[in-house]
């Protein structure tokens, strides 16, 4: 049987097992960390601009706003990505 035939059935049967050098291992891991840090803290800075100021009014996201964000998020992979093909 072909290690895609196995991946497939592996797939169909609902498990899904990757092989991981310590290298690949430990960058999985680096990364996962990184990404709940940055995730922790963008949710820690949105939750307090609400106790700051409970009775702000809120202003509405614009379009412009989440694209800027967007595009951002978009340099920042890409730059892992330059990243990625240096290691």
């Amino acid at each position: 049987m072909s290690q895609a035939h196995g991946l497939a059935t592996s797939l169909l049967q609902g498990g899904f097992t990757v092989e991981l050098e310590p290298r690949q291992r430990n960058l999985l891991i680096i990364g996962a960390l990184m990404g709940a840090v940055l995730g922790a803290g963008s949710a820690w800075l949105l939750v307090q601009s609400v106790e700051e100021d409970p009775e702000r009014p809120k202003k509405p996201l614009k379009a412009g706003e989440l694209f800027r964000l967007t595009s951002r998020v978009a340099g920042v992979l890409r730059e892992v990505d330059n990243v990625r093909q240096r290691v």
